[in-house]
C-alpha cells in the first residue's frame, strides 16, 4: 500500500465547488508523480507530469480570474501577479529538475507551493466571496 504524497483534507477547500475539483486535480497529479517516484521510475513520469501541471495550472488560474472578476474581488491585480509569479518559478524548477535528473526538486515546490497557496492566498478570496 503506498502512501499519498499529499492528502487532501476538507480544510483545503476554500468552499467553490468548481475550484475546490481543481485543486484536488492538481493535488491527485503531484500524487501520481510520487507514486511513480516510489517505483523508481520518476524521471520517466516528470515530463509527462509537467506537461499535464503546466496546462492544468494555466485552466486553474484562468477559471480562478474570470470568478475573481466577476466578483469584483478588490485583490484581484495582486492574486493575478503572484499566479504569474508561480508560472516562472515552475518554469525554473522544471529545468532544475531535468538538468539535475531530480524530480524530488518538483515534488517539494509543488507541494509547498500549491498547498500555501490555497491554503493562504485562496482562503482570502474564499473569506471576501463569503461575505457579499
Amino acid at each position: 500500500m503506498m502512501n499519498l504524497y499529499i492528502t487532501w483534507k476538507a480544510e483545503n477547500e476554500v468552499g467553490i465547488p468548481i475550484i475546490d475539483e481543481q485543486h484536488r486535480g492538481a493535488v491527485a497529479t503531484i500524487n501520481s508523480l510520487f507514486y511513480f517516484m516510489q517505483q523508481d521510475k520518476g524521471m520517466e513520469a516528470l515530463l509527462p507530469t509537467l506537461k499535464v501541471l503546466d496546462q492544468y495550472t494555466k485552466i486553474h488560474f484562468e477559471t480562478e480570474e474570470m470568478i475573481l472578476t466577476q466578483e469584483g474581488y478588490p485583490d484581484l491585480e495582486a492574486h493575478v501577479m503572484i499566479h504569474r509569479d508561480l508560472v516562472r518559478q515552475m518554469a525554473e524548477v522544471m529545468r532544475r529538475a531535468v538538468a539535475q535528473s531530480d524530480p524530488t526538486i518538483v515534488l517539494v515546490f509543488l507541494k509547498d507551493w500549491w498547498m500555501d497557496h490555497i491554503n493562504k492566498e485562496d482562503k482570502k478570496y474564499a473569506a471576501y466571496m463569503r461575505a457579499k
